[in-house]
Order: structure tokens, then sequence, then C-alpha cells
């Protein structure tokens, strides 16, 4: 058995909240062990469960999710940012408290800033304005 309860937070955040009937070290395992996330995840996982190591997952269906660990403090919370090729970047925080029941876990999504580089802007070089201004003198 187990308690859940869900809330939608001010600024693109989804935060979703469960006690879960077992200690906070198997709950970590799940987390951390890619074939545990990914039964979780409904899909295929490979996780490096280190700041800075990769995150990649590949559900039965839909686009493949990758990004990077942000933090780990083991047994107690893991972070990471990952997007899908065509989608927008967010941050997945993921944190343990051991209750009288088992482990409250809880799970916040927050959708992240982005920009798009690489790019020159069109008022730079041969772009309409370059045009416009040479048009003009």
């Amino acid at each position: 058995m187990h308690e859940e309860s869900f809330q939608e937070s001010a600024g693109a955040a989804v935060e979703r909240s469960v006690t879960l009937p077992a200690d906070p070290d198997a709950v970590w395992e799940h987390l951390t062990d890619g074939t545990l996330l990914g039964e979780w995840l409904e899909g295929t996982v490979e996780i490096s469960p280190r700041r800075g190591g990769s995150i990649a997952l590949t559900p039965e269906t839909g686009p493949v999710s990758w990004g990077t660990v942000e933090e780990v403090v083991p047994g107690r919370r893991i972070q990471w940012s990952w997007r899908t090729d065509d989608g927008l970047p967010t941050m997945v925080e993921v944190d343990l408290e051991s209750v009288e029941t088992g482990t409250l876990l809880t799970v916040r999504e927050t959708l992240l800033p982005w920009t798009i580089t690489g790019l020159q802007p069109q008022w730079l070089g041969n772009g309409p304005l370059e045009a416009l201004l040479s048009a003009a003198a």
C-alpha cells in the first residue's frame, strides 16, 4: 500500500510524492541501476549515477531523452537535466526521505530556459537589415 500526492507548481514545474513500502537503500538502487530505472520509466535506461555522468532513456514509445547527471547525494538525492532532440530541456530532481512506513519519494520536473546556439542572427552579415542599411547608404 502506498500514499501519493500530486501538485503542479508555478514556474512550469510538476512535483509528485509517493510513500513506498521499501527502505531508502532499495529505492536508491532502483534510481541508479539502469535496468531497474528502466522498469519504472518503461524503457531502456543507461545511467552513470555520478556528477557529470550521462543518462539516456529509450522509451517503449516516443523519442529518446538524453542528458547529464547534475547532482548525486548517495541514498538521498539525484538530479539530472535532459531533453529529446526536438523537445524542451527539463531538470529532474528525485529526493528520498526515510519515513516510518518506508520511503517518501519526491520527483520534481522543471522546464529549463533554453536558447538556440550556433546560428547567426539575421541582423548580422547579409540579412535583411544589412541590405536595408546598404540601400540607405
